[in-house]
């Protein structure tokens, strides 16, 4: 006989938050059973164990999609899928542990220079340290979308374990005291806060985000720039590349001083942007060049199709958090 248990009850049993289980059954790795006239949801024992099991898989580090493919693997025995899974799966661990690699040297070099108290660290450097420390705030900008670019930023952070809050600017409340944090300013706003004693300056935000640009103007370029007064060059800008009004922005020798990405869903342009460091897309599998300032390519396979502007928002979001230390499993679509 099932012993049944309500989705609060199963939770305490798995250690487990009900949202992550809610997530769990969205993603079809569980399903909760109907019982009753009152049609609430119910949870039999017997699954508890593929809940264990679908932590332990999680703990190593596999997506939810792989996850759930390895429990139908479970089933079918089919050992040539496993296979393609683990081997997915090395990759991934060897590129963690190249980038954990040059982290290590990295930390030890920036040891060494401290101690010889030599004068200043590099742009490379300082933007290494804060993202270590997680000091680290974002301001997304432009026309189209913004809100929706910083949410999917802040579900990055989230799958990761880190809480960024997302705060919509309107140019009257106040900035935010301290980071981390993502800041979202309307290039409406950022128009009128240059034509007013902008406060813009004291936000100093490390990496900023321009989805596009509704002109080409020295007026327009002049209020972006607000942004980078009280910011040195260890701050990151990612561009749009398929808006020429933004890439011509990005030649501004105030830009140039830091590290700039570019996204695109022109594939034709992955031979610069590779070269660069950014984000391509051909609307069926997702490049990154530079994530965690690691030289291999890091590549994401889409769940499904996405509309024009949610793909932009997605490409941007990624571009974003390439130096944030953050996995890669963190980087999926939902």
């Amino acid at each position: 006989m099932k012993s049944w248990l309500t989705i609060g009850q199963f939770a305490k049993r798995v250690s487990l938050s009900e949202r992550t289980i809610r997530l769990y059954e969205k993603s079809g790795l569980i399903k909760a059973h109907t019982r009753g006239e009152n049609a609430y949801r119910y949870f039999t024992s017997e699954q508890i164990q593929t809940m264990d099991r679908i932590k332990h898989f999680k703990a190593f580090g596999f997506s939810l999609a792989e996850i759930r493919s390895l429990l139908e693997i479970d089933e079918t025995l089919d050992r040539a899928k496993l296979c393609v899974l683990l081997e997915k799966q090395l990759l991934v661990i060897e590129q963690e542990h190249s980038s954990l690699a040059a982290a290590r040297v990295k930390s030890k070099n920036i040891i060494t220079s401290l101690q010889q108290n030599k004068p200043g660290l590099s742009p490379e450097e300082r933007r290494f340290i804060m993202n270590r420390f997680e000091k680290t705030s974002v301001l997304v900008g432009g026309v189209s979308n913004l809100e929706l670019t910083a949410n999917l930023i802040k579900q990055h952070f989230e799958k990761s374990g880190k809480s960024v809050p997302v705060i919509e600017w309107d140019g009257y409340i106040d900035l935010p005291a301290a980071k981390p944090f993502i800041l979202v300013v309307s290039e409406k706003v950022l128009l009128a806060q240059l034509r007013s004693a902008s406060k813009l300056s004291a936000c100093t935000p490390d990496v900023v985000v321009i989805k596009e640009f509704s002109q080409s103007s020295d007026e327009l370029h002049e209020a972006y720039l607000q942004v980078y007064g009280g910011v040195g060059p260890h701050m990151s800008t990612i561009l749009n590349a398929d808006d020429r009004a933004v890439v011509e922005f990005a030649g501004n020798a105030t830009v140039r001083k830091g590290k700039t990405y570019y996204f695109s869903k022109n594939s034709g342009l992955e031979e610069q942007i590779e070269k660069i460091g950014g984000v391509v897309s051909d609307g069926e599998k997702v490049s990154i060049f530079g994530f965690n300032q690691t030289k291999i390519p890091t590549a994401i396979k889409l769940n499904r199709i996405l509309g024009h502007d949610e793909e932009m928002a997605y490409l941007a979001s990624l571009a974003a958090v390439m130096d944030f230390g953050l996995k890669q499993e963190a980087l999926a679509h939902d």
